[in-house]
């Protein structure tokens, strides 16, 4: 082949390179440079372009591999392609929609606090003009920039439009109209206030303050380093006369409104009722007055009952010749509670001495000086729970009211066959062939009111009567009707009551030292001196260890707050479990395992000055199982 072009070559080359010649001439005086790109496809790469022109915006296509042009805005101008919002700089081609327009704050504003008691006005501008889009050459990269023309007004900000906007909202307390026409004439620029509501009055919860202590504090005291044995009890008391308690009532809120003009409600507010037994006065402002000696006390949650209570004291032990105590008010011990004897008081227990293998109840609090050995302590919640006539009452009760619905519907069925039978030969029918345990549960109850040394002398008697009643069978048929079985179920009731609303709010057992022993209360546990081995002891408070030296060993403990601990473990061989709705604070420990809400851990190596709770489990990532 020749390396020479022919003639007719060179006239074809020539002819196309007149062709490109004409088309940038072309491209120079505005012709559609499409054109000249058609042209040069099979010799020339040629980037795509943006040029704006008269506010539109005008692509053009790369050819042979060119780039395709970027298109990005500055603020006002909004950029949107193919319908979507572009914020960053986006490739384009002539099949792209693009659009722009002008993104700027409307020219005031109307807004309402979150309490939606004050309106407030914004104004951003007096007036709105039109955007010119700045003109772009074409360009492989263009940024979209426009500027304001001021000779032409779109919108002026004017007070009737405000109005409209404020009456759309419903904002009509307290309008502030001259407000706005100041603001529209000297612009501030900043939130003024328009409108106003009425913030509602609060009002404050009744309030009830105690002059006396509800808990057991120092009731063994020393005199110069010496136990003071003649007047060891420290027990609250007041005389006739005394003021024992004060309610501040509550004061009811006031109501407001907001700027729509509803009605804001204060809080509620919390009352507190209070009611005084035979023992106390309540005078008209509310003063609660002591009318008798003895200790004051208060109990229930929703309604608050003040009394005095008196005490039964023991001035020795507790024993086969005293017999069991179940006192309506304190029992004070000045000896010892000797081998298997009972103690139910609906108050306080103070035991000078020791506790051995008894039981001791209180819907108040107990405090044991000496040791506790082999023994039951059940105080507040627990006390109730455990006291026979609440437990016995309430069987009882259940049972009953059972045995009064078959006995109605056995006379009735018997009625409708038009035969009468007494009320109390189906009575001890049923008792016989299906409630046998109405006798054993009868027979505890009669024990235990016959050993109460105060009550209601009347409903006593009252209750002894039904008791002793329902154990003679002949009787029952012969006396027994509707009305006073309903008269039995009411005087069972009082009883259980009586024991139910015993129950005090701050509530403690207090002890020194034992062993194997069951201390549960509905308040905090304290021990003193030297402290536990193989005990079982839960507090829906806390449960603190307050010597030193204070042991804790083969014991279970659990507290719905917090325990406090010093030595925990050691060489019984049994373990000891320590379990906390809130914290355990341990001084030393050698082994057991410690819980803290739903983390626990084991330990068997001793640790010390350890302080165990939920974000010291989540720093470790401790659970159970784990071992320390």
């Amino acid at each position: 082949m020749s390396d020479s072009f022919n003639e007719q070559e060179i006239l074809k080359l020539l002819k196309k390179l007149d062709q490109v010649s004409r088309s940038q001439e072309m491209e120079g005086t505005g012709a559609s440079p499409s054109v000249s790109h058609s042209m040069n496809t099979d010799y020339e790469v040629s980037d795509g372009y943006i040029k704006v022109e008269h506010g539109k915006i005008i692509v053009g296509n790369p050819t042979n591999g060119g780039q395709f042009p970027t298109i990005k805005a500055n603020s006002p101008v909004k950029l949107l392609v193919d319908g979507q919002e572009i914020r960053k700089e986006t490739k384009v081609s002539s099949e792209s929609v693009v659009e722009w327009k002008i993104e700027e704050n409307s020219l005031f504003e109307v807004s309402v606090s979150e309490d939606k008691l004050e309106a407030y006005l914004t104004i951003n501008r007096i007036q709105r003009c039109a955007w010119l889009l700045e003109q772009k050459t074409p360009s492989l990269n263009v940024t979209l920039t426009a500027e304001e023309d001021l000779n032409i007004i779109l919108e002026i900000v004017n007070l009737q439009d405000i109005l409209t906007i404020v009456e759309n909202m419903n904002i009509k307390m307290n309008l502030d109209v001259a407000a706005i026409q100041a603001e529209i004439l000297q612009p501030s620029f900043k939130p003024i206030i328009i409108g106003r509501g009425k913030a509602p009055v609060q009002g404050e919860d009744a309030l009830l303050e105690l002059f006396f202590s509800e808990n057991i504090e120092n009731i063994f005291n020393e005199v110069r380093g010496v136990m003071d044995y003649k007047n060891h009890m420290n027990i609250p008391s007041v005389k006739s006369g005394d003021v024992i308690a004060k309610k501040t009532p509550v004061v009811e809120g006031l109501t407001g409104y907001d700027v729509f003009g509803n009605v804001l409600l204060p809080d509620p507010v919390k009352e507190i009722r209070i009611t005084g037994k035979d023992n106390v006065e309540i005078t008209s402002d509310f003063i609660v007055i002591a009318r008798k000696e003895g200790r004051p006390r208060v109990t229930g949650n929703h309604i608050k009952y003040f009394d005095i209570n008196t005490a039964y004291i023991v001035p020795g032990n507790v024993d086969l010749q005293t017999g069991n105590i179940v006192f309506a008010g304190d029992v004070i011990v000045h000896g010892d509670v000797m081998d298997n004897m009972i103690i139910e008081s609906l108050g306080n227990i103070y035991v000078s001495g020791s506790v051995f293998n008894s039981t001791l109840t209180a819907t108040g609090s107990i405090a044991v000086k000496g040791s506790f050995i082999g023994s039951h302590l059940y105080s507040g919640y627990f006390g109730m729970f455990y006291n026979r006539l609440y437990n016995s009452s309430k069987q009882l009760i259940e049972i009953l009211e059972i045995m009064m619905e078959n006995v109605r519907i056995l006379i009735y069925e018997i009625s409708k066959k038009n035969k009468q039978v007494r009320y109390g030969q189906v009575l001890l029918l049923i008792t016989e062939s299906k409630f046998q345990q109405v006798r054993d549960l009868v027979k505890e109850l009669l024990e235990v009111v016959s050993s109460l040394q105060t009550y209601n002398i009347d409903n006593l008697q009252q209750l002894k009567y039904y008791l002793e009643l329902f154990l003679q069978p002949p009787k029952i048929v012969e006396v027994m009707t509707a009305p006073r079985m309903e008269d039995f179920v009411r005087i069972l009731k009082e009883a259980f009551m009586r024991v139910a609303l015993s129950q005090e709010s701050h509530v403690q057992i207090n002890v020194n030292q034992g062993q194997n022993s069951t201390l549960k209360s509905n308040g905090d546990i304290l021990i003193r001196k030297e402290g536990v081995i193989q005990c079982d002891l839960y507090s829906a408070g806390n449960i603190i260890f307050l010597l030193d030296n204070a042991v804790c060993r083969g014991s279970k403990l659990e507290a719905g707050d917090t325990i406090s601990a010093m030595y925990v473990g050691g060489i019984t061989g049994v373990a000891t479990s320590l379990k906390a709705g809130n914290k355990i604070i341990i001084r030393k420990m050698f082994e057991g395992r410690v819980t803290v809400d739903r983390y626990s851990m084991d330990i068997f190596d001793p640790i010390e000055g350890k302080t165990f709770d939920r974000n010291s489990f989540k720093r470790h990532n401790w659970k159970a199982g784990d071992s320390y």
